[in-house]
């Protein structure tokens, strides 16, 4: 691969538990946030820290026809692409990535077997959301490679459309309309107010105190009452039973056989989809064929997850706070089936 005249750069995938690497391969774009302050503007972004450099080169110094390689943690390259448009754009599709704002894109047509893990901080010991790349090493394994004429000229993703937002009212209208008593939705609606302030307040990392909300907090203040507003007793919910933080239950008496449905929590800010090999671990031991439900949640989003065989499968996603319709980014429904969907 030639890079006389062009800037390799890096740019970031996430973490190790929370990484996006598999969307940007799919989708043929590489991202980055914060991006909820809106459309970018330099001043618009000049009070947020370093980060903002990133998104400025990440705006006006890569060009069409660049090198990028889409970077995990400080030695890991999920696959090296080439920037495929003019300019970044502002798209509201990515606002919520596994809980991440990222909504400065770019397309970048990513190369096939492209994948290399160098030794740690190779890249750099403190790498930036978007950075250009100078390390010899790395920039002679790029210029190593080989790449086909297939992989040149193969035709860049779709984007997935944008899933339409909702508001408590509107969520109110569509649930009475699925077939919820008026009666469960305005308790739903309720709690829903409740959670969504207590959520508000832990998502701000100024005002929240240090160290908090834990995962037993989570489940305590933010995950049971959610459950319970779905129909869900104490009868029927049990936290931290036989590993599982909660467990609900058909009926009673609570036993695997009677399992119905295996709820992981995690910290705030965790992964709503890494942990699933875990869960789905609990939910296919001996005896719990009747678990057909998933549900892993930081309290804030829930990804409910739903049986097929032997295995389960990406049904619908939720966030308290950023509610929407459908997800088609993740090819799942959004907040009404995952309401339905978790109700008892």
């Amino acid at each position: 691969m030639d890079l006389t005249g062009k800037t390799l750069w890096q740019v970031g995938a996430g973490d190790t538990e929370r990484s996006y690497g598999d969307i940007c391969k799919k989708l043929d774009v590489m991202i980055v946030g914060p991006g909820d302050p809106g459309a970018y503007a330099e001043e618009q972004y000049s009070n947020i820290g370093d980060v903002r450099n990133s998104i400025r080169r990440f705006y006006k110094e890569a060009r069409q026809g660049d090198i990028v390689l889409l970077r995990l943690g400080t030695g890991e390259v999920l696959a090296v692409g080439e920037i495929e448009d003019d300019t970044a754009e502002w798209l509201e599709v990515f606002s919520d990535v596994d809980g991440w704002d990222l909504q400065h894109a770019r397309r970048v047509r990513w190369f096939s077997n492209t994948s290399i893990t160098f030794p740690a901080k190779t890249l750099g010991g403190q790498v930036r959301t978007f950075a250009a790349v100078n390390v010899a090493q790395v920039r002679a394994w790029v210029e190593s490679l080989e790449i086909s004429d297939v992989d040149r000229k193969r035709e860049l993703s779709q984007l997935p459309a944008t899933g339409a937002s909702l508001d408590s009212t509107e969520l109110g209208k569509r649930l009475f309309i699925e077939g919820l008593p008026s009666e469960h939705v305005d308790k739903l609606m309720a709690t829903f107010a409740s959670l969504q302030r207590v959520a508000s307040w832990y998502s701000n990392e100024t005002k929240r105190p240090v160290d908090r909300p834990s995962e037993h907090e989570t489940v305590c203040y933010l995950v049971i009452p959610l459950l319970m507003s779905l129909g869900w007793s104490q009868q029927t919910m049990a936290v931290q039973w036989k590993f599982v933080d909660v467990a609900l239950f058909r009926e009673m008496p609570s036993t695997n056989a009677t399992l119905a449905c295996v709820v992981e929590a995690k910290l705030l800010g965790s992964s709503v989809f890494y942990p699933f090999g875990q869960a789905r671990d609990y939910a296919l031991q001996k005896d719990r064929e009747s678990c057909d439900k998933l549900v892993i949640t930081d309290g804030i989003r829930y990804a409910l997850y739903r049986r097929s065989g032997n295995d389960f499968t990406l049904e619908a996603y939720l966030n308290i706070l950023k509610m929407r319709e459908a997800y088609p980014m993740l090819n799942c429904g959004g907040a009404i089936h995952a309401i339905i969907g978790m109700a008892r």
